[in-house]
């Protein structure tokens, strides 16, 4: 019997009998020389940064060019840097978009469209002068004449035409045209944008195919892009219709994502990302890693910018210790991040599993009696516990 001292709580003071057949004795140090040299060699394992792709080809990121390298730590300091400006806009999101108009003289003349009104003079001859609007196919409709084709022209072409017409029919006609009511392509589009808009400025919400629609346009790719990049392409969209529109776009909330962190963590679970995160700033977001895990093996699954599944590993010692920021990423949403046990953690609790079962197959039984010691002088409580032999 053994008593120990120095706290009054719970004394250990005395262990029960464990059978001691040698035969049993040999079969648990068996289990043990199988576990200790996995323990070693495990230990020894290098870990080394990596990203696979679902089709099974992966990369080190030690093997990267210095140019690569370089690109990605850019790409993480300046997500870092600016972000909620580099906003990913998303299925659902509401994006407000301003239009800015600026009226600029065109190198061309004006050709006359369809809907335009024309005021066509007769130089002293009032009777025959009028204004008339072109119809839909173009064409303008006068006395003598009957229809003629207006659309395409510049109204002083119209008014030399107009005069050939006519000069069979009346005397040294002068012709005079003047538009007095022209729809450009930017009348069209402010005309349009009157009926959609509240002061110029419009509400549009990503659809679930991840597109937009704005007026002229056809529907654009919304999903995944970064509301610079999605304003860029409009005003290109804008002026390849030659259009003097700009916009400005503006996310009406903030979509917060999401990701879950699991595995050997102070705090495992999901937590949102309300702004660009690293695999490291997430996880140390989640409580950090506990005394059990590794920070050499960090899994991040996500979905890439190409649909496919992917999986990185980061080293995140390499990362704090080394500052190789290139291994590590920001956080896509809707992503998993994986902290494992360490080598000898995982292997401690199947070498617990081991004991257990071995102990309980070959029949041993394992007791102990205990001291409680109470906080009165002089007054103690004993009890003893020794389980059932299977």
């Amino acid at each position: 019997m053994m008593q120990l001292t120095g706290w009054p709580g719970l004394k250990r003071i005395g262990l029960a009998r464990a059978n001691r057949l040698p035969w049993r004795r040999l079969a648990l140090r068996g289990a043990l020389a199988l576990i200790l040299p996995s323990i070693a060699l495990t230990a020894c394992e290098p870990t080394r940064s990596f990203e696979r792709a679902s089709d099974g080809s992966s990369v080190y990121l030690d093997e990267l060019s210095d140019a690569a390298k370089a690109e990605a730590r850019q790409k993480i300091v300046q997500n870092l840097s600016r972000g909620v400006g580099i906003y990913v806009v998303g299925v659902g999101d509401e994006v407000e978009i301003f239009f800015h108009i600026d009226r600029k003289p065109t190198p061309r003349q004006y050709l006359i469209s369809a809907a335009d009104k024309l005021r066509i003079e007769f130089l002293g001859d009032v009777e025959n002068s009028r204004t008339v609007q072109v119809a839909p196919d173009g064409r303008i409709s006068l006395p003598l004449v009957g229809s003629v084709m207006a659309a395409g022209q510049t109204t002083e072409a119209l008014a030399r035409q107009l005069q050939e017409r006519y000069r069979n029919l009346l005397s040294e006609p002068k012709i005079t045209v003047n538009a007095t009511e022209t729809h450009t392509p930017l009348d069209d589009f402010i005309e349009v944008l009157g009926t959609a808009a509240k002061g110029r400025t419009i509400v549009v919400k990503v659809v679930p195919d991840g597109t937009i629609s704005l007026p002229l346009l056809p529907p654009l790719k919304a999903r995944g892009r970064t509301v610079g990049d999605l304003q860029r392409e409009i005003d290109a969209r804008y002026a390849a219709l030659g259009l003097d529109v700009f916009v400005s776009l503006v996310p009406r909330g903030v979509r917060v994502n999401a990701t879950m962190v699991i595995g050997e963590v102070g705090k495992p679970g999901r937590i949102e990302l309300d702004r660009p995160t690293t695999v490291a700033m997430a996880v140390a977001q989640a409580g950090g890693v506990t005394i059990n895990g590794t920070m050499e093996s960090v899994r991040l699954f996500y979905i890439g910018d190409d649909g496919s599944q992917r999986v990185r590993s980061v080293n995140l010692n390499d990362v704090l210790d080394n500052l190789r920021l290139e291994d590590d990423m920001i956080v896509p949403p809707n992503s998993i991040i994986y902290v494992p046990p360490t080598a000898l953690a995982k292997l401690g609790r199947l070498e617990d599993q081991i004991i257990r079962d071995v102990l309980r197959f070959q029949g041993f039984s394992i007791g102990g009696s205990y001291q409680l010691n109470s906080p009165s002088p002089g007054t103690t409580t004993t009890f003893t516990t020794t389980p059932a032999t299977p």
